[in-house]
C-alpha cells in the first residue's frame, strides 16, 4: 500500500504541478509522510460534517466520489458535488477559512483513496506556491461546478433529469435511483416517475 500511495502522489505531482525535477522531489519527500491511504467500499462515507481541523483533502484514482448534505429542517438529503476519478476533493471554505464542514463525502465505487489533513495541507500550501496555485485551480473548478448545479436545479424536472443523465453517463451507470434523485433535487419516487415518461 505504501508503494501505491507513493506512486499516486508522484503521478499527481508530475501531471498537475509545474515543477522542476528537484523541486518535485523535495515536495514529494515533504508531503508523502503526511498522506494516508486506505481501501474504501462502495457507499462508504469517507467524511462527515464537523470541524474544519478534522477535514481532509481526498484523492481517488480508482473510484468516483460524491458529496451530499443532510438538511435536518427538511429531513432530506441533497447531492452537492460529483468528483470523477483523479480529482482532488476539498471544501475551500473549511480548508482556507476554517468554517465547519457541512458535507458528507461518499464513495460511489470500491477503491483505494489517499488523503491529507487540512492542517497539513495548509502547511504544504505555505511552503510550496505551486501547491497553492493548484488549490486555487481546484477551488475555481468547484465554483464552476456549483454554478452549473444552480442552473440545472432551475430547469423543469424533465429537462433537469435528461440534462443531468446526458452530462453524467458514468455516474448514472454506477449509482442507484436515490443518489441520482438527490443530485437533481427530487425525491426518488418523483425521479422514477418522470424518467418512466420518457
Amino acid at each position: 500500500m505504501k508503494e501505491h500511495k507513493e506512486n499516486l502522489i508522484k503521478h499527481y505531482i508530475k501531471t498537475k504541478l509545474n515543477l522542476m525535477p528537484d523541486r518535485a522531489q523535495l515536495l514529494f519527500e515533504r508531503i508523502a509522510p503526511m498522506f494516508t491511504i486506505q481501501s474504501a467500499l462502495k457507499l462508504q462515507d469517507l467524511e462527515s460534517p464537523g470541524p474544519a481541523s478534522e477535514g481532509r483533502v481526498w484523492y481517488s484514482a480508482q473510484a468516483m466520489v460524491h458529496g451530499y448534505y443532510y438538511s435536518k429542517k427538511k429531513d432530506a438529503i441533497y447531492g452537492t458535488q460529483i468528483w470523477k476519478k483523479k480529482e482532488a476533493i476539498l471544501f475551500a471554505s473549511s480548508l482556507l477559512n476554517g468554517t465547519d464542514r457541512t458535507n458528507y463525502v461518499q464513495m460511489l465505487e470500491d477503491g483505494i483513496v489517499t488523503s491529507i489533513s487540512y492542517p497539513d495541507m495548509l502547511t504544504i500550501r505555505s511552503e510550496f506556491p505551486e501547491v497553492s496555485a493548484d488549490i486555487e485551480q481546484i477551488i475555481l473548478q468547484n465554483e464552476q461546478a456549483h454554478q452549473h448545479r444552480i442552473q440545472l436545479l432551475n430547469e423543469p424536472s424533465l429537462d433537469r433529469i435528461m440534462r443531468f443523465e446526458k452530462e453524467n453517463p458514468l455516474f448514472c451507470s454506477i449509482t442507484n435511483l436515490d443518489i441520482k434523485a438527490m443530485h437533481v433535487g427530487l425525491k426518488r419516487k418523483r425521479y422514477g416517475y418522470i424518467r418512466r415518461q420518457v
